[in-house]
């Protein structure tokens, strides 16, 4: 492995609705759905796409099915995690 290896995003484990996960970081193909979080237009859409993928990768066997019916109710937990594992916190340590 190369010095990027130094680079590849560390997964956390959550638990959201009494079900615990690793959720994994998105990487730079993913790049072009956290640009379009920034459009307001786009926003919905590359949210919805950003939780059904990191869900996808974190339970390999849940269907889009299941992914599509996950209650609005753990939309902020989810989209909380998202933000965390990815590093897209606004807040500023030290």
């Amino acid at each position: 492995m190369s010095k990027l290896s130094n680079l590849v995003g560390k997964s956390k484990t959550f638990t959201i609705g009494g079900i615990e996960m690793e959720l994994k970081p998105r990487t730079l193909k993913d790049i072009d759905l956290i640009v379009d979080l920034a459009d307001e237009s786009k926003r919905a859409e590359s949210l919805k796409k950003l939780i059904t993928l990191t869900l996808k990768e974190s339970i390999p066997d849940a269907t889009d099915e299941e992914i599509a019916q996950v209650g609005f109710e753990h939309f902020k937990a989810l989209s909380e995690a998202i933000v965390d594992v990815n590093g897209l916190s606004n807040t500023s340590t030290g």
